[in-house]
């Protein structure tokens, strides 16, 4: 007897399995990654240095929200004196690297399908690399997904720094707190495993975005109609991602600790 499963679980889990065999070939090219050193750079200033201004817009105003919303809570409870601990410990643990991969899922991931897309379509480049004997995963993708897995740490340190300036800037203009306690109390509050875990989650995060963003655009079929529908999906499945692996990453770390 034989069990024949609906067509969309027959879809979704033969779309798992060329993605895992994708997700595979291109971390196994990263071994080739010296040769292409230069397309990497490239990438990293087209993803990450473009996107920076969007991230730390985000991360600052963000950083502020928490200050006014922490401050006001911990004002009942005469603990105003600890805003400067639970706004760095939030912004570095949890906000800063879901924030910085919520926005660049969205500009990089769309991004990627666009340009892998059009090398399709458009110029051909993929056929052309083919004819020519050269693996385009090599390289095409494997640039562009080890660019995305470099660059998120980096954003994401600079993304918190400029989230606890704000935050910082709140406090003093809007809480009444003094400059100098908002500090001390995040010198004496910030653990070490505080910066593990705000370190830890980024490239994860920036590895994924790859992967799906070059997934999507690599095999983006149906012309202009198909390509905007892979872009949509592209930023909607690595939004997912990276909300999924933050409570992954948080549950499996925090069960060291």
């Amino acid at each position: 007897m034989t069990i024949k499963l609906p067509p969309k679980i027959t879809t979704i889990a033969r779309g798992v399995w060329d993605f895992s065999k994708f997700s595979s070939k291109v971390l196994s090219g990263f071994r080739y990654i010296w040769r292409h050193r230069q397309d990497t750079m490239e990438q990293i200033h087209i993803m990450g240095i473009q996107a920076l201004p969007l991230v730390l817009i985000a991360s600052m105003s963000i950083g502020m929200v928490l200050t006014l919303e922490w401050g006001k809570k911990l004002e009942l409870f005469g603990a105003k004196l600890m805003l400067g601990r639970m706004v760095s410990i939030t912004v570095i643990r949890e906000i800063g690297p879901t924030i910085t991969g919520l926005m660049l899922a969205g500009r990089s991931g769309a991004k990627l399908v666009s340009e892998l897309g059009n090398m399709r379509f458009l110029s051909e480049q993929i056929e052309a690399l083919r004819a020519f004997g050269i693996d385009p995963i090599h390289r095409l993708v494997v640039p562009r997904v080890y660019a995305s897995l470099l660059l998120m740490l980096p954003i994401t340190i600079i993304a918190d720094v400029c989230g606890i300036i704000a935050g910082w800037f709140a406090a003093v203009m809007w809480m009444g707190i003094d400059s100098e306690f908002f500090w001390i109390s995040i010198q004496s509050g910030l653990l070490i495993k505080d910066l593990v875990i705000g370190a830890i989650k980024p490239p994860f995060y920036g590895l994924f975005i790859g992967l799906v963003g070059c997934y999507f655009g690599y095999h983006v079929s149906g012309g202009t109609v198909g390509l905007g529908k892979a872009a949509t999906l592209t930023v909607m499945l690595t939004s997912i991602s990276v909300l999924l692996l933050d409570f992954i990453l948080t549950k499996t770390i925090l069960s060291f600790y």
